[in-house]
């Protein structure tokens, strides 16, 4: 996805945001199908590593970050991906089925991820 905020609107980094967001969702879950892992339970569970989180702390300028929209993206990605951390620990756990299953609804890992979508629609909405 590389950098979301490179040469961008805001608005346009937000839409990049909301398709890194797919992305690593989708990683996951390819990852927790094949039973293997080439991300560690705190890699999942970080919220700074992956682009998102990497936008959301070092990408964003001031006047962003102190809008209305900011602090609830940054809880809501936090609040995904220590749902993420969990599925990853089920994954490494050898428990696919309930990996999988706390991927879907109406688990916390599909609440998070479907209310930061939202609140990054908002966010980008709110801009005009």
């Amino acid at each position: 996805m590389g950098n979301i905020a490179a040469a961008a609107t805001l608005q346009e980094q937000i839409q990049r945001a909301i398709t890194a967001h797919g992305v690593f969702k989708v990683r996951l879950s390819l990852i927790v199908e094949a039973g293997t892992a080439d991300v560690t339970v705190a890699g999942a569970g970080a919220d700074n590593l992956c682009p998102v989180g990497q936008w959301l702390y070092d990408g964003l300028g001031p006047s962003a970050k102190a809008g209305p929209h900011y602090e609830n993206v940054r809880a809501l990605h936090a609040t995904f991906h220590r749902a993420a951390g969990e599925v990853m620990a089920l994954s490494l756990a050898r428990k696919q089925g309930e990996a999988l299953a706390a991927m879907e609804t109406p688990s916390t890992f599909k609440q998070a991820s479907d209310k930061l979508v939202a609140a990054l629609t908002a966010w980008a909405e709110s801009l005009g």
